[in-house]
């Protein structure tokens, strides 16, 4: 179903009216959550308030599941007003939607979706282990970059597969095997580690699983085609069902960052007779900056739309189609890391201070731009396969 259609123009204005009803509270509460360290309780509660945590997640466990180029708008909106509640949506609603997707049925999902639809942290990478054992499997680990942790009922944590004997178990490759576990977090030992230079109000600390046993029920791949349910849209590469929200949060910035510029277009800087929105220079780049902002927005969006169209339509996404919307999003985030730059440099010495609203902007996505999702490997796995033989199938 296109994104013109009536169905999803009206699900598009009725998510953005919920972000539009709650953008004051997460602008206000912004520095608390930066001065805390991890996400504001009233912050949490306002993102609660509109359903946020439940935009990417099936039907069938009392999610909203959102069109993805209505997710990545929505995140590019929460991000516009607090970059830090922008990235804790998107990494808690996108993971709870995986979970949502692949958990076992019967007492697992009654578990996390029973009580309410849950926030869920996600840390994908395998840095501990699962080792099989009576009752299910003994968890090892300690594992960074679990965002909004603090305020989660659940993390979804990759680990690497153990023999009975605490051997590596490996594929016919010799890769090692790796699978993923639903923990609450009440059984995790979180860190005061998340001392950052961005997104400091995200709460991504580290945590660790001290030789704990947890049933095998609990066991799901992190993310990834064949779903239990939730429809076409689940039944794609990881990479995939997350790029709305990795696209959505550099979009988000950008455009507060060119919000900026405009409150302040006013001023005048010392040595300068002239107002800043009355430069030639300011103007022209200006100009172009939004002009790269709409290009990187129309892009990601269309990108969402024919990935949308081709599963409603059966048909797959291959490794070649996930290879190119990530190295999408790299390119979108890169783009707008330029805009923001232009911004922060346009305003001159007054976004030097810390509690300016550029520099932490400039700080929050050189942060995000950081992610391994949108690391130049992103471009070199899309040119692979962009520059292979015609005929070489993906």
């Amino acid at each position: 179903m296109s994104r013109t259609s009536p169905e999803l123009r009206q699900e598009r204005t009725d998510w953005l009216e919920r972000v539009e009803s709650i953008a004051t509270r997460l602008r206000e509460h912004g520095t608390e959550s930066i001065e805390l360290r991890t996400l504001a309780p009233a912050s949490v509660d306002a993102l609660s308030d509109i359903g946020a945590w439940a935009i990417s997640g099936p039907t069938e466990v009392n999610g909203l599941l959102a069109h993805p180029s209505t997710q990545a708008e929505v995140f590019a909106e929460i991000a516009r007003a607090d970059m830090s509640a922008g990235w804790c949506t998107m990494i808690e609603a996108v993971t709870a939607g995986l979970v949502g997707a692949h958990l076992r049925d019967g007492e697992p999902l009654e578990a996390v979706f029973g009580p309410g639809f849950p926030r869920v942290a996600g840390t994908a990478n395998p840095e501990g282990t699962a080792q099989p054992c009576d009752g299910g499997f003994r968890i090892n680990g300690r594992w960074a970059f679990a965002s909004g942790i603090r305020h989660c009922n659940w993390v979804l944590t990759g680990v690497r597969l153990l023999d009975e004997h605490g051997e590596p178990q490996v594929s016919d490759k010799g890769a090692p095997l790796t699978t993923a576990m639903v923990l609450p977090t009440g059984a995790l030992e979180i860190e005061d580690s998340w001392h950052v230079m961005g997104l400091q109000g995200t709460g991504s600390s580290h945590y660790r699983i001290p030789d704990r046993v947890f049933s095998v029920e609990y066991e799901m791949p992190f993310g990834g085609p064949h779903p239990r349910r939730g429809g076409p849209w689940y039944d794609v590469p990881t990479i995939t069902f997350l790029a709305p929200g990795h696209a959505g949060i550099p979009l988000g910035a950008a455009a507060a960052a060119l919000d900026v510029i405009r409150d302040t277009a006013t001023r005048v800087r010392f040595g300068s007779t002239t107002s800043l929105g009355t430069r030639p220079v300011i103007q022209r780049d200006f100009s172009v900056a939004a002009n790269r902002l709409a290009a990187a927005r129309a892009f990601a969006l269309q990108v969402f739309d024919d990935a949308w169209d081709q599963r409603q339509l059966g048909e797959p996404i291959t490794l070649a189609d996930d290879a190119r919307i990530r190295s999408m999003v790299a390119w979108v985030t890169d783009t707008c890391l330029d805009v923001v730059r232009f911004a922060h440099h346009a305003l001159g010495g007054a976004a030097n201070f810390t509690d300016h609203p550029l520099q932490q902007l400039l700080r929050d996505l050189t942060a995000a731009s950081q992610h391994i999702f949108v690391s130049d490997f992103a471009y070199e796995r899309d040119g692979s396969f962009q520059l292979a033989p015609r005929g070489d199938g993906s």
